[in-house]
């Protein structure tokens, strides 16, 4: 699969696309039992149809999925929209705030055991 080898050597996570296609796998799978289930009836285009819109949900449900589990991982999910320039300007103004609050509390703390 040359598509998971870019990812992965771009240093993106192919874990997660890996769980995307098992997800489109599992459901052409069910959609062709339900499709046997139901007696094999309309052919080729009702296998079709049946297999591929399960596939599709099965799709869509491993990268729900797979984006709650990356989220509670801390990962990153939604791509970045700022260009690199605001992202560090971003960056930046967060680290002063941080760095603010710091001071002001450490002011505080100074404040009450002077008491």
């Amino acid at each position: 699969m040359g598509v998971l080898e870019r990812i992965g050597g771009q240093g993106g996570n192919s874990s997660r696309l890996r769980w995307v296609l098992w997800g489109v796998l599992l459901g052409l799978v069910w959609g062709t039992i339900m499709w046997a289930i139901t007696g094999a009836t309309g052919g080729v285009t009702v296998w079709l149809y049946i297999s591929l819109t399960t596939a599709m949900l099965g799709g869509g449900v491993a990268a729900i999925f797979g984006a709650m589990n990356a989220r509670k991982k801390g990962e990153r999910v939604t791509p970045r929209i700022m260009p690199k320039g605001d992202a560090e300007k971003k960056a930046e103004s967060k680290a002063a705030k941080a760095e603010a609050r710091a001071e002001a509390k450490a002011q505080a703390d100074a404040r009450k055991q002077s008491r």
